[in-house]
């Protein structure tokens, strides 16, 4: 009572004794619930801070530099939904290209390619975008990884731009079609020994395919121009005119053929975006539709085939 009052003055003698027996009571309690601590229900335990955070992680797609990505979580929705690429290999909806000689994302969707990767035993991307986001979540080892029930998965959408990620790291380039066998052998092994999500083995897949990419753009694809500049400056170097030209633009002749290299990868790149911009929202049809539209097309004597139509026009 002395010691509250010296800390308290204006403390009455009753009301020191009733914090006194009020300390004491808390003091008892916490005490008699560290001892029967043990005794009392355990609950589930909740998904760590670090697993959370790991669901959060966000990916970008073979090409680095494009707008869009997805989590973690989303290519877990994508995996958990197949096991093997049967389940959604076979596609009903097809496109119909009538300008076969424009660039189009179109070209990609068509009866033809279809059944040209049905007859050589691939599967294609489109067909895992088609098809994919109409498969049930079944994977409960790979739900309870992520925290998550099947219910939970289930009831998620599904982001093309994830699909897209995912057959980009299983592709390990940026081809839109792959065997089947090969499918399958690498999503198992994404998929680690206690039924989670392998990260390190997605991004093994995802940093090749990222290099098969670049080496592609700059020097095969849409990049080609790039190429043609360095074999140019190559050129320049092994002839002596290259030192012809620094003597009469001077310093600014270094500047001046990296301005032009640059100049091409930016007109390369957004030509490429613009194509797919403004043909990725293509309008797709039942097989027999596609077919009786193809067969109007093919009485146009100034269409011109594609590797495709002839792929497609030969017997299995």
């Amino acid at each position: 009572i002395k010691m509250a009052k010296m800390l308290h003055p204006s403390l009455t003698c009753n009301m020191a004794l009733l914090m006194i027996a009020t300390m004491t009571s808390c003091s008892a309690y916490v005490a008699t619930a560290a001892a029967v601590r043990p005794t009392l229900i355990s609950f589930p335990q909740q998904p760590s801070m670090s697993a959370m955070t790991e669901v959060d992680k966000s990916y970008k797609r073979a090409e680095f530099w494009e707008k869009g990505s997805c989590t973690q979580l989303e290519i877990i929705n994508v995996l958990g939904r197949w096991e093997s690429a049967t389940e959604w290999a076979e596609r009903t909806r097809f496109t119909v290209v009538e300008a076969v000689r424009k660039e189009n994302m179109a070209q990609g969707a068509t009866v033809e390619r279809y059944e040209m990767a049905q007859r050589l035993g691939m599967v294609e991307r489109v067909a895992m975008t088609q098809n994919v986001p109409a498969l049930a979540f079944k994977n409960k080892r790979l739900a309870a990884s992520a925290g998550k029930t099947v219910k939970e998965m289930n009831a998620m959408p599904i982001r093309q731009e994830a699909i897209e990620i995912c057959f980009d790291a299983l592709t390990q380039s940026k081809s839109s079609l792959i065997p089947l066998k090969v499918v399958d052998e690498r999503r198992a092994k994404i998929i680690n020994a206690e039924g989670g999500f392998d990260e390190a083995a997605f991004m093994s897949g995802m940093l090749k395919s990222r290099v098969a990419v670049v080496v592609g753009f700059f020097l095969l694809g849409k990049g080609q121009l790039y190429g043609f500049i360095f074999a140019g400056r190559v050129l320049l170097d092994a002839t002596g005119t290259f030192e012809t030209l620094k003597s009469v633009f001077g310093p600014f002749t270094e500047p001046i053929v990296w301005g032009l290299t640059t100049a091409a990868v930016v007109y390369a790149y957004q030509k490429d975006a613009q194509i797919k911009k403004d043909t990725s929202d293509y309008e797709t049809y039942s097989r027999k539709e596609a077919l009786k539209k193809e067969a109007l097309l093919e009485q146009d004597p100034g269409r011109k085939r594609t590797v495709f139509d002839k792929f497609g026009s030969k017997k299995a």
